[in-house]
């Protein structure tokens, strides 16, 4: 039994040999160390330790890029077959349970954990650097392998659980919250509100929250590679992170066999002949214009009218609450405090959560910009119509760009308040970086509008990665440009050449778009 279980892992791996673009991605992933390897032999004469350097940047991109292969890869190991109608079929090929989770979600895993394992030859080459041991390096491949064990069969149970690849990868983004983000921002509140003297030290509260703080900070890969980099790490490589994180899988992983019969038979509810129109739809009683394509895309991708006068009340209601409940909370709190909750403080908590949801509602509405004509097949027909192809494209950001007044509005109205409300939230000395920084993040924008169109799913997941890549492969280029001109323009000669090379990106990838846009087209 166990043996025709493998039938269909032994098949996936046999392809996953024979695909060049497997080897050749790997190829290009060694290459990426060379690079990194290239640019702290660069720094070796202003940074003390150079191999640790190395070593630090190679350990946060692997982490990076295996948060994203999480979402984005991992997630929709089951959930594609369900969207494509194909998983009955898989099981009338006598394919059971366990072998079509080995096939699907465990091939996936062993393909990442390889590709970092053939790193391990070259992270050898920052001990001559200094400033890391052998022990360094194999422990944290250790916990870097257990954690791509915790993360790929925490995603497969979210796959086989969710309908939508959408929502498998919402609900992987919702855990890692949990495990990472969640207990730190319980544990800095209740620390804060314990140093104000509205809560015991000593309650069953703050001491349940700080057990959970405590266990999280046990099983996280982020505690656990701090620990490894510090200087004069004696510890054994196997530690209470692995071993947790490759518990936690294990039951991950039983609990998706399980329970993979019952939900595989769930009825899409969704899924019905004749809809009843919905109040969002009722209200809308707007017609297209001359420009139709701004008129499809403000009213039906970004949820029109309701959805716009909604933000623009939430986003100042949002300000407002956080100001005046700050200052509320600071003005009846004890003397002993951490941080007051000043006006500024305040001001500039706002800005960054508004920021946040600026990034989140134009990630949101760039990936969706495509979807339905690719998915309805409408793209040809799209393409017939008595405009250029540049002209629709324009024409949908317009419409996606008109979504965004509110949150853009609230910024602004912040910024004019309190202008040094920024200067809280960045430092004096970052500040120079900011247009470069906004003119990255249209770079990624025009990335996940490309890489939209080439995958189905996983597209935020890939752009990041493409950019944290693109980065840092031009990382040596930038200080070889720096090096020569840091005399004549001090740090603009970092500045501005990424700053051209973004711009230039931005170019090539609307090309790239048309290229893909008509690519589809005729295909279709």
């Amino acid at each position: 039994m166990f043996r025709g279980s493998l039938i269909f892992t032994n098949f996936a791996l046999k392809k996953d040999v024979q695909l060049r673009k497997i080897h050749l991605f790997r190829f290009a992933s060694i290459g990426l160390v060379f690079i990194l390897f290239f640019s702290s032999w660069l720094s070796s004469a202003r940074i003390g330790s150079p191999g640790l350097d190395f070593f630090t940047k190679i350990v946060w991109l692997n982490f990076w890029l295996v948060t994203l292969a999480g979402i984005g890869i991992f997630s929709t190991a089951i959930t594609e077959e369900k969207e494509e109608e194909t998983l009955p079929l898989l099981k009338l090929a006598g394919i059971s349970s366990l072998g079509l989770l080995l096939g699907k979600s465990t091939v996936r895993a062993v393909r990442i954990i390889l590709l970092i394992l053939a790193q391990l030859p070259f992270l050898i080459l920052a001990v001559a650097l200094g400033g890391i041991t052998p022990l360094q390096i194999f422990a944290t491949l250790l916990a870097m392998v257990a954690y791509v064990i915790l993360i790929s069969n925490l995603a497969l149970l979210c796959s086989v659980y969710a309908r939508r690849s959408g929502t498998a990868i919402a609900l992987v983004m919702i855990l890692l919250f949990f495990l990472f983000v969640l207990p730190i921002l319980l544990s800095e509140t209740f620390a804060n509100l314990q140093s104000r003297g509205l809560i015991d030290s000593q309650g069953f509260i703050a001491q349940g929250v700080e057990s959970i703080h405590h266990l999280s900070q046990q099983i996280s890969v982020i505690e656990r590679f701090q620990t490894i980099l510090q200087v004069g790490f004696k510890e054994s490589v196997l530690s209470m992170q692995v071993v947790s994180n490759i518990f936690i899988a294990v039951v991950a992983f039983f609990a998706a066999w399980a329970c993979f019969e019952p939900w595989s038979l769930r009825i899409d509810a969704g899924r019905v002949s004749n809809p009843k129109p919905s109040l969002k739809t009722r209200l809308r009683n707007s017609r297209p214009g001359q420009m139709a394509f701004v008129w499809k895309e403000f009213e039906f991708n970004s949820g029109g009218k309701q959805a716009f006068i909604l933000k623009l009340v939430i986003y100042p209601l949002l300000v407002v609450l956080i100001t005046a409940g700050g200052m509320f909370l600071d003005g009846y709190s004890s003397v002993s405090f951490i941080s007051s909750y000043s006006w500024r403080g305040m001001m500039s908590t706002s800005l960054l959560l508004l920021s946040a949801g600026f990034i989140v509602e134009s990630t949101l509405y760039v990936s969706q910009m495509f979807r339905d004509e690719h998915r309805q097949k409408m793209l040809p027909l799209m393409l017939l119509l008595p405009h250029s192809l540049s002209r629709i494209i324009y024409e949908k950001t317009v419409g996606l760009s008109l979504a965004l007044i509110p949150v853009v509005s609230g910024i602004l109205l912040i910024l004019i308040l309190a202008p040094d409300s920024l200067l809280e939230m960045v430092d004096i000395s970052w500040q120079i970086y900011i247009p470069l920084i906004m003119v990255q993040y249209v770079v990624f924008l025009h990335l996940l509008a490309y890489y939209s169109l080439v995958v189905r799913w996983g597209a935020l997941a890939i752009a990041i990665g493409s950019l944290i890549l693109l980065q840092a492969c031009l990382t040596p280029f930038l200080q070889i440009m720096y090096f020569f001109f840091r005399f004549s323009i001090g740090a603009n000669g970092i500045i501005m050449p990424a700053f051209y090379l973004s711009l230039i990106s931005c170019v090539v990838l609307q090309f790239l778009i048309s290229g893909k846009l008509r690519q589809i087209a005729a295909e279709e």
